[in-house]
């Protein structure tokens, strides 16, 4: 009886080392000791490492941009111009009752992607600097003409906390992918200026749930952000959903995401736009008069408009689709002195 009681156990220990042993040879997805799942995925769980030497890295490569475009406004009486046909340098002085200076201007972040030579390239969203060359306002009845037309006359592209240089000039840009790069050469101090340079990463590897990080300027202040990826089929590659909750300004910020752990971080896009709807509303016509909000309003009003966003529906534009972009100005950018390895070196 003794002797068949330590069969049984010796069996017994003999099926527990089988366990064991086959346990730890034929996983496939692992667990590294920070305890993060490597399955060369990108990460959709919380890190249980810190993030903020990396962070600090991204925010250095990323700068406040200002544009402010400056337009010359004539103005002209009823019927002193029909239509754009008799648009000309001579009517737009002779015919005008006045005229005035005036400025729109559109706040965005900047990512600089290269430092070499003294040359400064930076990527951003198109929508930032594209302003257009002219504006046309007419009478509400098109018998009257033309009321009035914006001209520009000048563009100035700012980017903060880069060293005095000449003036940030427009490369290139993909108006339907909302892709732009701008260029300042700089003076010897040009040189420590620091580049986003994180491995590019693959839009096809984002899937439902994963995590990014996003590093802007909304609203005129240095900030992160992180968001979930969404993946659905209508949103195509050139651009991916997520639920990050963004303010004007952010346009341009870097998208990062972690594969397998930090400090693991790739480049897989760049914040674009959200999804927004117009709100219409009366206002008075002379916004020049001033009323008390408890006033009974009798004079003339006309129907304006003003866009709201939706937060959390946001549209990142993918790294697939600025590698693209890249490609396919090569030649353009290497006339303006640029050497296409060193982008994000």
């Amino acid at each position: 009886m003794l002797r068949y009681n330590y069969l049984r156990f010796f069996v017994f220990l003999v099926l527990i080392l089988l366990v064991l042993f086959q346990g730890c040879t034929s996983t496939q997805t692992g667990i590294n000791d920070n305890s993060v799942i490597t399955d060369n995925k990108y990460d959709s769980e919380f890190s249980n490492k810190s993030v903020s030497d990396d962070i600090e890295r991204v925010s250095m490569a990323v700068h406040k941009l200002n544009v402010v475009a400056f337009y010359m406004t004539y103005e002209f009486p009823p019927g002193a111009i029909q239509n754009e046909s008799r648009l000309n340098e001579g009517n737009l002085i002779i015919k005008s009752s006045s005229s005035s200076m005036s400025t729109q201007s559109v706040a965005g972040t900047a990512t600089v992607v290269y430092n070499n030579n003294l040359l400064l390239g930076m990527l951003t969203c198109n929508h930032i600097i594209d302003f257009p060359d002219t504006i046309i306002v007419w009478y509400r009845s098109k018998v009257q003409g033309i009321r009035a037309i914006a001209v520009k006359v000048k563009q100035n592209n700012f980017v903060l906390g880069l060293p005095d240089g000449d003036e940030v000039e427009i490369v290139a840009v993909d108006k339907r992918n909302d892709i732009a790069l701008l260029k300042q050469r700089v003076d010897i101090t040009g040189a420590s200026i620091k580049v986003l340079n994180y491995p590019l990463g693959k839009v096809k590897d984002l899937d439902w749930g994963s995590r990014v990080f996003i590093v802007g300027y909304p609203l005129g202040n240095l900030m992160v952000t992180t968001a979930i990826v969404s993946k659905p089929r209508s949103a195509g590659s050139s651009k991916f959903l997520t639920d990050a909750v963004f303010n004007k300004g952010i346009s341009g910020s870097p998208v990062l995401a972690i594969r397998d752990g930090v400090p693991n971080f790739e480049l897989v896009g760049m914040a674009a736009s959200t999804s927004a709807k117009s709100i219409y509303y009366l206002k008075p016509a002379d916004e020049e008069q001033l009323y008390q909000n408890n006033e009974v309003y009798h004079d003339d009003a006309i129907v304006a408009s003003e866009r709201m966003i939706n937060y959390g529906v946001t549209y990142s534009v993918s790294i697939d689709e600025i590698r693209r972009f890249l490609r396919s100005n090569k030649a353009l950018l290497e006339s303006e002195g640029f050497i296409m390895d060193r982008f994000f070196k």
